[in-house]
């Protein structure tokens, strides 16, 4: 409000430049009278104008209707300036004997104040317009991220029942053939799940706790499978702030094992290695017959 009759103000001085004395006397209200009627018709209008953006901001946000809210805002813009200044110059047309006594040069300098008005309101509006855009597309990225946990979630609720059966059959077959070892496969099956069961609510873990489950998790496709599946990961990496979704590597590991033969005749071999600030996991290919 302050900055808007401060503007009016000054538009006023720009008026009164080269208006003679004699033409002043003339005016049907006094100087003060219509300052105070010319502030409140400014604020009227900027307020107004504001307050019908804030509107529109719920009824049609620019995200969603471009086109349609510029043609409305611009025709509200100078629709409200034409009433809160056309209706008010038509009362003192004809308060003052149909007659506008205002010479040519402080008219000219009105109508640009009033344009400069409504291109100050523009600016307001595309401030505005700018600061909804930029919500909106933290609010589409945000909806984004939560999309894909909620994705990876459903996907963990798939993998891990699937990994729980071929475990438990292997444990099966172990116990009749050799106990020691299905003992050691219980252990660290049990470690497995642990692992899973704390970080299953939870969005990232440190990296290096997540390359000693993946361990642990092939040591367990060792015992699944024997020699037929060889493995190089490392205890730890460069930067020990980094982190990474849980349950990761665990997807890539018992993906390669599901989409390749694994047999001592061709055996799988899993390295995991830092390479220029990224980790990489890559195994040799020997894809299943369709």
């Amino acid at each position: 409000i302050i900055l808007v009759s401060l503007y009016a103000i000054l538009v006023v001085r720009l008026i009164s430049i080269g208006m003679p004395e004699e033409i002043q006397h003339k005016l049907p209200l006094s100087k003060e009278l219509i300052l105070f009627f010319y502030l409140i018709l400014f604020n009227l209008n900027v307020e107004g104008s504001l307050f019908f953006d804030r509107y529109l901001n719920k009824k049609l946000p620019w995200v969603f209707y471009q086109k349609k809210r510029l043609f409305i805002q611009l025709l509200a813009i100078n629709f409200w300036t034409l009433i809160t200044f056309g209706l008010p110059l038509i009362v003192l047309y004809f308060i003052n004997d149909k007659s506008f006594i205002y010479p040519t040069a402080p008219v000219i300098v009105f109508i640009s104040s009033i344009l400069l008005l409504i291109a100050f309101i523009g600016v307001s509006v595309t401030i505005n317009f700018f600061k909804q855009w930029k919500q909106s597309l933290l609010e589409v990225e945000y909806y984004k991220q939560e999309k894909l946990k909620a994705d990876y979630r459903a996907l963990q609720n798939q993998v891990n029942p699937h990994f729980l059966f071929n475990s438990l059959n292997v444990l099966t077959s172990l116990i009749g053939e050799n106990p020691n070892q299905a003992e050691k496969f219980t252990t660290k099956l049990s470690k497995v799940y642990r692992y899973v069961l704390e970080q299953r609510n939870k969005d990232i873990v440190p990296i290096e706790e997540e390359l000693k489950f993946a361990k642990t998790y092939m040591e367990l496709l060792g015992m699944r499978f024997e020699d037929a599946v060889q493995f190089n990961i490392p205890d730890s990496i460069s930067n020990h702030e980094l982190k990474i979704v849980p349950l990761s590597l665990q997807l890539l590991l018992e993906n390669a094992v599901k989409h390749n033969v694994v047999s001592n005749s061709k055996p799988l071999t899993v390295n995991i290695y830092e390479d220029n600030y990224y980790l990489i996991i890559e195994n040799n290919i020997n894809p299943k017959a369709a």
